[in-house]
Formats: structure tokens, C-alpha cells, sequence
């Protein structure tokens, strides 16, 4: 297994449970992954400031619950919580640390040889990668040059480098939301520059998380349905920044992750943030804008999202995409035999429950309970998803899900395997609705 974050203790977890044996190759020296803070992979990118988006409720693990503590966790405590998770499991022994995977390649019996740093490649009969997808950042194409201080969302950790400065924020999706409130309290001024509007929501709706409306009961409901309840809701709560007289949402509510903020809102509407549109070049000390225009500016803070990349992955394998993982069921890949990717995944809402449910399928494969169908059977379903997914959300985001029925279908399946111990029953293909 490669990556020890939420995703990769989760399929840590599911594998021990079941008495198959496993090793995680960890790059850091310290389990975690992006609730690290200053994690030593040079993957991580939390700031110091960063805070869960979803309750304490919502974003445990089903066998290990959090009961205590804040509503909203500080990174340091999420970190403590996977620690003590590692801890509750015996995970810690199967852990190598400050072991980055440099090759990933399959052998020609079928196996997978791995190669940590400059060791000599081990084997294993299936793989699993959960290095996530928040570790290379995304920067857009813009020509001309910059004179000022340039950061991306990944490299940001605190406002201070900010002060004094007019900083023009790139994105309007979460991480451009959050920190364009937390910098304007340093810079000079800030800007956020966006291609489009985004449906930006509040982490609460007066006293209650909005993840609490995100339940098992409600989610059996149909999609399209759910879409237009929820929709007076969010506007309700202010995250249709069109009705706020901000730039308009593109597409419809839930079309792609919404932004949490508690505070964008209100503080556009105090003067402390200004909103333009997308940035198109640099000028120096200068941005140029699309309509034209030109925009003072000595800073700028790059929300533009992150790419997945696996540069360990042997270039006869084709990758997954955030625009097209091409994953039966979102893990499995249907041209390399025992290759698996947890935590690939998008969706609104707690994204540890998705982790384990798809750690505790995988698990029950390897487990030999759960055989997987052919790989022409694999690749209908991945279509017939795509299909789904083009009809619910903008069909850019090919990792997005609709959480609880995907999380339901897997345990589901892992559940009728787990009960037949020693007889292997064969994966279905469900249509995700």
C-alpha cells in the first residue's frame, strides 16, 4: 500500500481485520498525510489555520467513532484522532516511514514490483494507492510576467507573507474561499478573480453543521429531487453569491463541490473583499482582466486546485484522471489486475466514510470472498457511471459521487461477502442512481 493518510489507514484497518497480510510505504516520517501540518513529504498542504469543513460526527471512521471534542476539528486534532486510530488497530508495525515509492510497476507473473527511493523492488500480488489527490497543484496558463509574491493554496501556511500587500486571490472554490477571508486581515486589499460563480456555503445553518441534513434516510430520495430541496435551503443561507450580488453560480447546486465559508459573504459585503473577474495575464506589478481591465497587485494566491499524478506509476499503465479516473467503482483498475485506488474520490460532504467503505471492499477481495467481474464487464459499468455522473453533476469532475448511495452499494457488497467466509461470491456492477 502506498500513502498513510485517512484513505490508506482505512484500507490499513479493513486488511488487518481480515488477516491479510500488507505493508504501507509512507513518504513522511509520520502517519497523516495532508492533516500533517508541515508534513516532511513535501505533499501535505494544510495551513496553519485549517479547520474540518464537516462535523466531528460526519467525519469518522464508523469502526473507530470520535464522541468528544470540538464540532469542527483543528488540524492538530484530526491528526491526533488518525494517530489514535493507527494506535486502536496495531496499524503502527505495517507502517514504513520516510519510504517513498519512486516505481510502481507490474511483473510479468502478474505481481507488482515496488521501489522505495533507491532500494531494490520488492513484490507484492495487488497494490493499493492512497496518495490522494491534493499534493501537486494546479497553476493556470497565464502569459506575461510577475514581479510580486506568487503562492499557491499548497504552499500557503499562514497570511502573514501578505501584509501590506494588494493580493488578488486566483479561484473562488474552497481553499480560495477560506483563505481570501483569512488574508484580507493582513494584505492591503484583496481581490478574488474567478472564471464563474460558485454555490458557497456556511459550514452551519444557525445552529445545526449542514452535513446533518446529508443522511442514510434522505439520500434514498432521487437525485434530481434532493437537488431541488436542497436548493431554497442554500439560498437561504446565503450560498447563492448571485443573490448576494456577487458573480453567479455556474451550473446547477451540487454540479461540483461547493465552497465552505463562514465568512465570504459578509465580508465582500463589508468592503473588506472585492470580487472581479478571471485574471487572463500578468503585467509586473499588474494583472490584466478579461474584460479588459487592469488590477494593482504585489501578490497573488492561487485557488486553482491540484492534478492527480502518480509519478511512481510505470508508463504502461494509464493513470487515472480527476476528469476521467476511468476506476471500476472508483478503485479498480480494469487493465492491471490487482492495482487499487482508495480515496480517489470526490463528493459533498465526509470523505473518511467513503475511504473505509471502499478500504473494507477492496478487503474483502483480497480476502478472497469478492471476485471481481471480467474486465469488459468492468468497463461497462465504469460508462454506464459516467452516464450517471454526466446527468448529475458537471461531467469535468469524473471523481465526484453522490456519497451515500456509492458508501451503501460497497457495504452492500462487502457485507453479503463477509458473511460467506470461504466461498467467494462474484461483484456486481450496480447502476450508482
Amino acid at each position: 500500500m502506498i500513502g498513510a493518510g485517512g484513505a490508506g489507514l482505512a484500507a490499513a484497518q479493513a486488511l488487518r481485520a481480515r488477516d491479510v497480510p500488507f505493508v504501507v510505504y509512507e513518504a513522511g516520517s509520520g502517519i497523516g498525510g495532508n492533516w500533517r501540518y508541515e508534513n516532511d513529504s513535501g505533499l501535505c498542504s494544510a495551513y496553519a489555520s485549517l479547520t474540518t469543513n464537516v462535523s466531528r460526527q460526519r467525519t469518522s471512521y464508523r469502526c473507530f467513532r470520535l464522541r468528544r471534542g470540538p464540532l469542527y476539528l483543528h488540524h492538530t486534532r484530526m491528526l491526533a484522532y488518525l494517530e489514535a486510530f493507527a494506535d486502536r488497530f496495531g496499524l503502527n508495525e505495517h507502517i514504513r516511514l520516510s519510504s517513498p515509492v519512486t516505481s510502481l510497476r507490474p511483473a510479468a507473473d502478474g505481481d507488482w514490483e515496488v521501489t522505495v527511493a533507491d532500494g531494490a523492488p520488492e513484490r507484492y500480488s495487488a497494490v493499493l494507492v492512497a496518495t490522494g489527490y491534493n499534493s501537486v497543484p494546479r497553476y493556470p496558463d497565464l502569459p506575461g510576467r510577475f514581479d510580486g509574491l506568487q503562492i499557491h493554496s499548497h504552499d500557503y501556511r499562514t497570511p502573514e507573507p501578505f501584509a501590506g500587500r494588494d493580493t488578488v486571490v486566483i479561484g473562488l472554490g474552497c481553499s480560495a474561499a477560506e483563505l481570501a477571508c483569512e488574508v484580507r486581515h493582513t494584505a492591503k486589499n484583496t481581490t478574488i478573480a474567478a472564471r464563474s460563480g460558485n454555490w458557497v456555503m456556511p459550514r452551519r445553518l444557525g445552529r445545526m453543521p449542514v452535513d446533518w441534513l446529508d443522511t442514510r434516510a434522505g439520500s434514498r430520495v432521487p437525485f434530481s429531487l434532493r437537488r431541488r430541496m436542497l436548493e431554497p435551503l442554500a439560498r437561504l443561507a446565503g450560498a447563492d453569491l448571485g443573490q448576494a450580488g456577487l458573480p453567479q453560480p455556474s451550473g446547477r447546486l451540487l454540479d461540483k463541490p461547493w465552497a465552505v465559508s463562514d465568512e465570504l459573504v459578509s465580508a465582500w459585503r463589508a468592503g473588506e473583499i472585492s470580487v472581479t473577474g478571471p485574471v487572463i495575464g500578468l503585467a509586473g506589478n499588474r494583472v490584466r482582466l478579461a474584460d479588459g481591465g487592469e488590477l494593482p497587485a504585489d501578490a497573488i494566491l492561487y485557488g486553482t486546485g491540484y492534478r492527480a499524478e502518480f509519478p511512481f506509476l510505470a508508463p504502461e499503465v494509464q493513470p487515472p484522471t480527476l476528469e476521467h479516473s476511468r476506476l471500476y467503482r472508483g478503485i479498480v483498475h480494469p487493465a492491471a489486475p490487482g492495482l487499487f485506488f482508495i480515496g480517489l474520490v470526490m463528493a459533498h460532504g465526509a470523505l473518511i466514510p467513503i475511504f473505509e467503505a471502499q478500504a473494507n471492499w477492496v478487503a474483502e477481495i483480497l480476502a478472497e470472498r469478492l471476485v471481481l467481474p471480467s474486465a469488459e464487464m468492468m468497463r461497462v459499468s465504469i460508462a454506464r457511471d459516467d452516464e450517471v455522473r454526466q446527468r448529475d453533476f458537471d461531467p469535468r469532475w469524473g471523481i465526484l459521487w453522490d456519497r451515500l448511495p456509492y458508501i451503501r452499494s460497497l457495504e452492500a457488497e462487502a457485507r453479503r461477502a463477509g458473511r460467506a467466509p470461504g466461498t467467494s461470491r462474484r461483484a456486481e456492477a450496480p447502476t450508482v442512481r
